[in-house]
């Protein structure tokens, strides 16, 4: 059988086109990913954010016949945008629905900054404006600053695939001010894990994404070292040798 290391049951807006890309092509040898799609969420309004939560559960029953070790619900916008009680609840439902630990790219994001204990944090995103006050008041209910936020101030959630590594790194650049801590890349859409190892090494500071903290999440909970090497400093962290970059306690599953 694939997977004989690990399975992923990912679930994904339907629209997405760069998550499930990323998650296969850094899956290293014995760790298979199954993939449903979310309806709804390509114009990203509230509306269609909320109502992702009853879609999701549909997804993870679909998921759940192939009898994942984990299961990562891919969507940052649609995991905060209610906030961390919100995104507590997903995990939750997903969890009882696949039998088998659940996480949000949201929780894996929130995770990610605390352990490694990153509390001034710039952040780029694709979102409009109503979207990125939910992601700054998100991370505020964990202490986190947003020093800065770039944007690309997109509606549709399709063209967030649009937009190149290169134009990921040049506003990652224009926000990474000599106050913030780490920068934080929202959307599971952005291609930005290509782009992560050259920005740590340019800026001489952590850049996570949310591909990125998904997939850490959802292998630490698999305890499966993936040898992960040229996608940022946070995934090579799990592996052996290589310095984590904060204390690592028993993860939490929201």
């Amino acid at each position: 059988m694939y997977g004989w290391r690990g399975r992923i049951g990912l679930l994904v807006p339907s629209i997405n086109t760069v998550m499930e890309t990323e998650f296969w092509r850094i899956a290293p040898e014995g760790v298979a990913i199954s993939t449903a799609r979310i309806a709804g969420g390509r114009h990203g309004t509230p509306d269609e954010l909320r109502n992702m939560e009853k879609e999701a559960c549909g997804a993870a029953t679909r998921v759940a016949n192939t009898e994942p070790d984990v299961v990562v619900y891919g969507c940052t916008s649609g995991s905060f945008f209610e906030g961390p009680e919100w995104s507590k609840k997903i995990c939750q439902q997903i969890s009882d629905i696949a039998k088998a630990p659940a996480i949000t790219t949201a929780a894996a994001m929130a995770e990610a900054l605390t352990r490694t204990g990153r509390r001034k944090v710039a952040v780029v995103t694709p979102y409009v404006e109503v979207t990125n006050e939910r992601l700054r008041q998100f991370l505020r209910a964990y202490n986190i600053e947003t020093t800065k936020l770039g944007t690309f101030d997109m509606l549709d959630m399709f063209d967030h695939a649009k937009i190149q590594p290169s134009e990921i790194y040049a506003k990652v650049k224009e926000v990474a001010a000599s106050d913030c801590e780490a920068v934080f890349v929202a959307c599971t859409q952005l291609r930005a894990l290509e782009v992560l190892d050259a920005l740590e090494r340019d800026l001489g500071k952590p850049v996570y994404s949310a591909v990125q903290v998904s997939a850490w999440m959802a292998y630490q909970l698999m305890g499966v070292d993936p040898q992960i090497m040229n996608c940022g400093s946070l995934l090579a962290s799990l592996s052996d040798g290589h310095k984590a970059p904060a204390s690592r306690p028993q993860l939490k599953t929201a």
